[in-house]
């Protein structure tokens, strides 16, 4: 009976959550962001915006190549996380552990290794650091289960966590879980957080019925809170503690998805592009970080994602569907993870090529590059990026942009 009270209780809390956030939606107009009772309301109606400049919303731009070897050969970069000593890559294959290098690119180690040993993993679904006590943290999502690492690679201990977890973070001591279909494992929630001995301390998300199909979530770790959203919706969440508690809802006014035609994406009773391109309206969020008061949004939308910036101080709001880099000129993708003041973008060396033989001049023509700065360009290009032109020797590069204060 306790059991059958709380879960009615959980339930409830989601359905108030959801009720305040459209309320929330239906009292917001313009290209500015209102508060109403500490939850933000961030609009989205510019869809129409190809570029944003950089230089609008970051100070610098810093390129880390990262280094190529015989044991690191990278392919698509699924997850970065950067510590004060190294940066740590999962790639989307999951499945060769995460690789460690230093600030400058140099490969140092990798972390984790496939197999059926105590110390190896089965299906690495997600990582975390705990840059207190300089420890990594693996799932296991096959043994539902955390393998915990030194930040130089010694193997200490597991901790089991009877739970089928596709995303996951850590923070202050508590480890948060996350698989919107919940098909095994105990409680069938689709957001559990539990302590540092596998015990389950809260629950969100209770799942009604089990459906064949999963979604991720973003897990977006700052100092004191984790930000957390699902898969294709508008709405963020604040994580503090094991406390749940609406932050931002992202009104996309007219150019929301209905709801027929995101539940047929995320049932996957038909083709997501389809429906993208069948509806031409935004999907919802893809990834979110914030900076030095400042938030930023990847956002689905057909073939091209866009881009929000929203300033918490002015509550002005830009949406884009490229960065145009007007420090250096090279092309980076919308950003995958953040440091300190710094959103990290990642791309692939063959496009500083393509900046000399193309971008430069295009730049150019369009009055934003002097010939004078695009030689200087092209010149330190070729002087750090030497192996640029050999494809499938190369790994790729991080951008960090120094987002403004």
């Amino acid at each position: 009976m306790l059991i059958e009270e709380e879960n009615m209780k959980k339930e409830i809390l989601y359905i108030l959550l959801s009720l305040i956030f459209v309320a929330c939606t239906l009292r917001k107009e313009g290209q500015k962001g209102t508060e109403i009772d500490d939850i933000v309301s961030i609009p989205i109606t510019d869809m129409e915006t190809d570029y944003g400049k950089l230089s609008d919303f970051a100070e610098e731009v810093k390129m880390i190549p990262l280094e190529f070897t015989d044991d690191c050969i990278l392919g698509e970069i699924e997850k970065i996380v950067m510590s004060d000593s190294c940066i740590f890559i999962m790639e989307g294959d999951n499945q060769k552990g995460i690789y460690v290098f230093d600030h400058t690119g140099k490969y140092l180690y990798r972390i984790g290794s496939r197999g059926q040993g105590p110390e190896e993993f089965v299906d690495l679904s997600d990582f975390s650091l705990n840059e207190e006590e300089r420890l990594i943290y693996l799932y296991d999502l096959a043994r539902t289960k955390v393998l915990v690492f030194s930040f130089e690679g010694d193997f200490i201990k597991d901790i089991q966590m009877d739970y089928y977890a596709d995303n996951f973070e850590y923070q202050n001591g508590l480890f948060y879980l996350y698989r919107e279909n919940v098909v095994y494992g105990d409680p069938l929630y689709s957001l559990v957080i539990k302590d540092d001995k596998g015990k389950t301390v809260n629950k969100y998300y209770p799942v009604i019925e089990k459906l064949s199909y999963t979604h991720d979530c973003i897990f977006r770790k700052l100092d004191n809170e984790i930000l957390f959203v699902e898969d294709m919706r508008d709405s963020i969440f604040s994580l503090r503690g094991d406390k749940l508690t609406p932050r931002y809802i992202v009104d996309y006014k007219d150019k929301s998805m209905s709801k027929v035609d995101r539940e047929s994406i995320l049932k996957r009773t038909r083709m997501s592009l389809t429906v993208l391109l069948e509806s031409k309206k935004m999907a919802g969020i893809k990834d979110i970080f914030e900076i030095n008061e400042k938030v930023f949004i990847n956002n689905i939308h057909i073939v091209i994602p866009k881009f929000t910036v929203y300033d918490k101080k002015t509550k002005e709001v830009k949406t884009f569907s490229h960065i145009l880099n007007d420090f250096l000129f090279i092309s980076i993708n919308h950003p995958i993870g953040q440091y300190k003041n710094y959103l990290i973008s990642v791309g692939q060396q063959e496009r500083l090529q393509a900046a000399i033989d193309v971008g430069f001049k295009t730049w150019q023509k369009e009055g934003l590059l002097t010939a004078e700065r695009a030689e200087e360009l092209k010149n330190m290009i070729e002087e750090r990026f030497p192996d640029r032109n050999n494809i499938g020797e190369t790994n790729p590069v991080l951008f960090l942009l120094k987002v403004k204060k």
